[in-house]
């Protein structure tokens, strides 16, 4: 498939998104007409986020450095390990085959440079946000339609009103967000209510296999997560935090399906599940 998207007469997100403070629509406007908060469109890309804290933070300081710049192809070998980077996407993204229309409107929470657009149909017009400011707009350079889709925002606090979408997805990043019982929460809420939901991640506790930790040494894991790139802070995030799968989505979604991917070394989750769901559309 190429990764070009189709034009569309969707209207840009600024018309579609709404206050996250007070939640009046802002219809363009660049200033919300209910509170006052500023929404500045800049470079392309609506901004509506606040100061970043904890996880979310350390998060996108990653993305936003040289960390992620070395680190990446580290991402990539492992695609390729999972049998290529459309088999390990797809096996994601074919949960989305829920969707009854083939004129979808779509949101990405997390889209940072664009890697997934190129794999859904052409048909599709695909709206992103992310934490990432760097991201976003190597996202924009890469697909110069995605130009007025794009959104500084964080998935605790997404800026649109509900049943905005008609699916939403999220790979890769769910692990380590600040809030994942509200990110969980904000992504239902802004799909109309047959629409999928679909979240997907590598499976927390990894770094409990590391051979730092199978022999009593973390400063050994440490070492070689800093030697594949990752920042220290990062590093400190990942070898100190688990979040609890089956008890988040037993409290959140406790009707959605949960899937293994990459070969077990992931995670998918899906809402509803599409088993009592039948999807009447295929990915093509």
């Amino acid at each position: 498939m190429s990764s070009n998207l189709t034009e569309t007469a969707q209207p840009m997100l600024s018309e579609l998104a709404c206050c996250i403070e007070c939640g009046t629509p802002l219809r363009g406007r660049d200033r919300c007409p209910g509170c006052e908060r500023a929404y500045e469109t800049r470079d392309d890309i609506t901004q509506a986020i606040g100061p970043l804290r904890g996880r979310n933070g350390i998060v996108a300081n990653f993305y936003d450095g040289p960390g992620w710049v070395r680190f990446r192809k580290w991402e990539r070998l492992f695609l390729t390990l999972q049998g290529g980077a459309r088999w390990a996407r797809m096996s994601i993204l074919r949960h989305l085959s829920a969707l009854d229309r083939s004129q979808a409107r779509v949101l990405e929470v997390g889209i940072g440079d664009g890697e997934n657009l190129g794999f859904l149909p052409r048909s599709w017009t695909v709206y992103g946000v992310d934490i990432a400011r760097t991201q976003l707009l190597a996202c924009r350079n890469r697909f110069p339609r995605m130009k007025g889709r794009l959104a500084w925002a964080e998935a605790e606090r997404l800026p649109f009103p509900d049943a905005t979408f008609d699916a939403c997805y999220s790979i890769g990043g769910f692990t380590y967000y600040e809030d994942h019982a509200a990110a969980l929460r904000e992504m239902r809420r802004i799909t109309r209510a047959a629409g999928p939901v679909v979240v997907a991640d590598e499976t927390p506790g990894l770094h409990r296999a590391g051979i730092g930790q199978l022999i009593g040494r973390p400063a050994l894991d440490k070492f070689w997560l800093r030697q594949l790139g990752l920042d220290a802070e990062f590093v400190d995030m990942v070898l100190q935090y688990d979040v609890d799968l089956r008890a988040l989505t037993d409290q959140v979604w406790p009707d959605a399906a949960r899937r293994p991917i990459w070969n077990r070394l992931g995670y998918c989750l899906i809402h509803p599940d599409p088993e009592r769901s039948p999807s009447t559309m295929s990915l093509s």
